[in-house]
């Protein structure tokens, strides 16, 4: 079940009963509040007829993902040409999916924006990211925009204690320290996972955990916590390597 997201699967469904899909989506929002999940089950439920994450390899969807050097580069794009300009053998539309598309080169970029501009009617492509801000106008302006918020903490709770059977307090705590982020939350629920974190999920907790922290005692760690959200903010923004601004904070902590 996506949690928290029945209002957008109701509308998504609307829009395809009334042939009124676009091309082009871009999702984005803070990571681990279910955008890559609700891709993944839009483009099941276009082949299968099922809103939910596909039990099977779907045939007429691609996902395309950062290579080793944590890049979206020009080849992505090539293969996104020669995938999408095939007719669909069961779905309605051929489609595919960008996860973290903040990672696209520039060269990439640059390609990308020939198919969006004329892409085949029975296309659809669907750009996962933080937030519009890191694509060029010339781009952003093509997507279709669905923003995906933070859930609230009783919500995230629910679904703790429904998913893992945990305790109604323990799940609170956790929903409060999840900062609205289902993703978040069952990180900290199972800590064995964070051992298959990525550097930018680690870089995200070890942020929030301090953010968390100093929040709770605002007047004497005001200032501290302004340089934290500004951080915060410039990394998001930017698209910064990951590993090299956790050892930056992390010295600036020490000094």
């Amino acid at each position: 079940m996506l949690y928290g997201l029945e209002d957008k699967i109701k509308e998504f469904k609307k829009i395809i009963a009334e042939n009124n899909l676009r091309q082009s989506y871009l999702f984005f929002g803070e990571p681990g509040i279910g955008k890559f999940t609700f891709a993944c089950c839009l483009v099941n439920f276009l082949e299968s007829g099922e809103f939910a994450p596909a039990s099977r390899p779907l045939i007429d969807s691609e996902i395309f993902q950062p290579n080793k050097s944590g890049s979206l580069g020009i080849d992505s794009v090539r293969r996104l040409k020669n995938f999408l300009y095939q007719r669909p053998l069961i779905s309605s539309r051929r489609s595919a999916i960008f996860d973290s598309a903040e990672t696209l080169t520039s060269e990439a970029q640059n390609a990308l924006l020939k198919i969006i501009e004329e892409p085949p009617a029975f296309s659809l492509t669907i750009f996962i990211s933080r937030e519009p801000a890191i694509f060029p106008p010339t781009l952003i302006s093509r997507f279709t925009k669905v923003y995906f918020p933070r859930l609230n903490e009783e919500l995230i709770a629910k679904f703790l204690k429904e998913k893992f059977k945990i305790e109604a307090n323990r799940a609170l705590k956790i929903a409060q320290q999840s900062f609205g982020r289902i993703g978040r939350a069952i990180q900290l629920l199972e800590p064995e996972k964070n051992l298959f974190l990525t550097e930018s999920d680690n870089l995200d907790s070890f942020l929030e955990n301090e953010i968390l922290a100093l929040r709770k005692n605002l007047l004497k760690n005001s200032s501290k916590l302004a340089w934290f959200l500004e951080r915060e903010e410039l990394i998001k923004r930017y698209n910064l390597n990951p590993k090299l601004q956790l050892k930056a904070i992390q010295e600036k902590i020490n000094e």
